[in-house]
């Protein structure tokens, strides 16, 4: 038992000095992965995602940020790692918005200076406008009020926020209610499968309805397969990300023609079948060329036959 201890003592001083040797050199890799507009076929955005060393103990980001949690170092990662995303991104990303982790403790963090991303954003001839912060929820918000006022204060300086793993853990509808995300990024545990499993097509169906009546964009995550990717589409979901559209790479790359492929071919299927919308009176009307938004009108304001 005394040989067991120390050994595992050994290997947690071990694993801590690698850490801080990653911290302190800034020893990270980023990849982008597409995130893709359906109706166009067009990369609307990328992810930016974290690895530690390849040779590492914390290459995989399911070990790296618990551990920089269980030090109270979680902070100092996640700075880093978004420096590194802008830093990658200027090099990488020629149009399209980029999506950062932000995991929901790190605003606790007595050293988060939200400042701090503007002056970033600044030296790599970025704007708020191009980001959008994915909050994850790794453990349950406890102060929703706290919370909502920083992500206002983002907000204001025209940040946009999406709630990631939507439909697992803690990302509740609790969450999702409160924040009023402009995107919610659906897990992949709901997406998987989806083609053969009508109860997770109807949590993904709920999803939809909901994110319509917030005003808000549903990214469904994790697609690996063509059926599923027909499956979200014919759900009303209008954007994806996953190994059958792109993996995470870097410098970046377009989706794959396979995928480029079954969008056209879905896209008009689908425009053959035509759909019926409801409009109510009441309603705001939006018009787009592509993904850009050329403009919202009432519809009390159009004229019907």
């Amino acid at each position: 038992m005394i040989n067991f201890n120390t050994q595992l003592l050994e290997e947690h001083t071990s694993n801590t000095a690698e850490f801080l040797n990653i911290l302190n050199n800034r020893r990270l890799t980023i990849q982008f992965q597409p995130i893709v507009h359906f109706q166009t076929g067009c990369t609307y955005g990328y992810e930016a995602l974290s690895r530690g060393p390849q040779d590492s103990y914390f290459h995989s980001p399911s070990t790296l940020f618990p551990f920089a949690k269980s030090k109270g170092l979680l902070y100092p990662l996640e700075k880093i790692a978004r420096e590194l995303a802008f830093e990658e991104s200027k090099k990488s990303i020629k149009h399209g918005k980029l999506f950062i982790n932000l995991n929901s403790e790190v605003i606790y963090d007595t050293d988060f200076n939200p400042g701090h991303t503007i002056s970033l954003l600044k030296e790599y001839s970025l704007t708020p406008r191009d980001i959008v912060f994915e909050i994850t929820e790794r453990s349950a918000i406890s102060d929703f009020t706290a919370f909502k006022c920083v992500l206002n204060h983002y907000r204001e300086q025209g940040f946009q926020i999406a709630i990631d793993d939507a439909g697992a853990g803690y990302s509740s509808l609790q969450a999702i209610s409160e924040i009023m995300p402009d995107y919610i990024k659906v897990d992949r545990s709901l997406v998987s499968g989806i083609d053969q499993n009508e109860v997770k097509e109807s949590i993904l169906e709920a999803f939809v309805t909901f994110s319509n009546k917030m005003n808000s964009k549903v990214i469904a995550e994790g697609i690996e397969t063509e059926e599923e990717l027909e499956k979200v589409m014919k759900l009303g979901i209008d954007y994806g990300q996953g190994f059958f559209l792109a993996r995470p790479t870097n410098p970046v790359k377009a989706i794959t023609k396979n995928a480029s492929y079954c969008l056209e071919r879905l896209k008009e299927n689908y425009n053959k079948i035509g759909k019926t919308v409801e409009v109510n009176i009441e309603d705001e009307i939006i018009f787009l060329h592509g993904v850009t938004e050329v403009k919202r009108v009432k519809a009390s304001e159009l004229a019907f036959c």
